[in-house]
């Protein structure tokens, strides 16, 4: 291991409180990590769970005979703690490989690249697609110039709700409404659950105070004794089934979920809610990183970021997709949100180690509650 690599990533679990995770998990990922990624036609991705048309996979591997072997996580903390651990020693003195290819939310790709966890990919000579991208898309604050990524997907996070259970449009407040105790679910990831609960109490997003930060904690531990549980994984599957009445949700989830229960509406709650990008960035020491970049540079083809928003439901980011869109798509305000709604939701910003350090103790105190 490159010791002046090691030493930022050690003292960043050990000041967000990570490190008790990192050793839990790691014999998972080293069990994982066993089988070689070092071909020279292979391409190791991880993505989130319900994120991709299965069949560009298929079609990649046809256009340029790399093949990928594809696994999911269902929250940028869990994203974290597989990279930090890919290049930590592994019993027996072996080393883990890290993977070629993710995609972190845009307050974490700020966090990556101040840990000098993900590598540079020089879009002007290596990704010859870029150019498709919106313009604004193209300067993004967290990553200028897109030195780093390439936008994948990009969304709202607001409610799921049964709009043949719930009249009007919930507002954060629904997750403390004893009426639907059971019914409902929050998502597992730290900033998005503080999210709504600071939203819900009035407060900013991305509070930096101990004060508001406690606050929130104790609105989250008030709503994890009415709602089913922290769930990124199976709400979906619960909206679609009519077995939530609501779930605090990403925008897209929603929508498929509802082309199997059509009763199922989306709401952005009037006090604020959240608005992301999610990115393709390629980790330092990536056993294959060329491939990483023939799958960007793959995946900005008008084509394919159509067809794999047509399928996930999300915007794109890409300007030539867009008429290869299907006309529901292009025309649903969920997925192309108002100009006017955009301007009142917030981005999650990565806020130093110390206040997210607040964030994960708080998150520990609600977990054990």
């Amino acid at each position: 291991m490159d010791v002046v690599r090691s030493l930022p990533r050690r003292e960043f679990l050990r000041r967000a409180g990570l490190a008790g995770l990192a050793v839990a998990a790691a014999p998972v990922l080293a069990a994982c990590s066993e089988q070689s990624l070092e071909g020279n036609d292979e391409l190791s991705f991880e993505n989130w769970t319900d994120y991709i048309d299965p069949a560009i996979l298929t079609a990649f591997r046809s256009q340029s005979g790399i093949s990928v072997q594809y696994a999911t996580y269902t929250s940028n903390d869990q994203l974290q703690t597989r990279l930090l651990l890919a290049d930590t020693p592994r019993r027996h003195g072996r080393m883990t490989h890290t993977f070629d290819l993710m995609v972190p939310s845009d307050n974490f790709v700020q966090r990556f690249r101040d840990l000098d966890l993900i590598e540079e990919v020089d879009p002007g000579s290596k990704l010859q697609n870029i150019g498709n991208l919106q313009p604004a898309f193209q300067h993004e604050g967290f990553d200028p110039g897109n030195r780093y990524t390439i936008p994948w997907a990009t969304g709202t996070t607001g409610i799921g709700y049964d709009a043949s259970i719930l009249d009007t449009p919930p507002d954060w407040s629904v997750f403390l409404n004893e009426t639907y105790k059971g019914k409902m679910t929050m998502l597992d990831e730290i900033r998005d659950a503080y999210g709504a609960a600071l939203l819900s109490l009035g407060k900013d997003p991305n509070a930096t105070s101990a004060t508001d930060i406690d606050a929130a904690t104790r609105q989250l531990i008030a709503m994890k004794a009415v709602i089913r549980g922290f769930d990124s994984t199976t709400y979906l599957d619960g909206l679609a089934s009519g077995d939530l009445v609501a779930a605090h949700a990403y925008s897209g989830d929603v929508l498929q979920a509802k082309e199997r229960n059509p009763k199922l509406a989306f709401v952005l709650p009037p006090q604020g809610a959240l608005r992301w990008v999610d990115s393709l960035a390629v980790p330092v020491h990536a056993p294959q990183p060329d491939n990483a970049l023939t799958f960007m540079d793959f995946y900005l083809q008008p084509e394919i970021s159509a067809q794999v928003s047509n399928h996930i439901r999300y915007d794109t980011a890409n300007a030539a997709a867009q008429p290869l869109l299907d006309a529901a798509i292009r025309s649903d305000p969920v997925i192309f949100p108002p100009a006017d709604v955009l301007a009142k939701l917030s981005f999650t910003d990565d806020l130093g180690p110390e206040v997210e350090k607040l964030y994960a103790d708080g998150w520990k105190q609600v977990q054990g509650a």
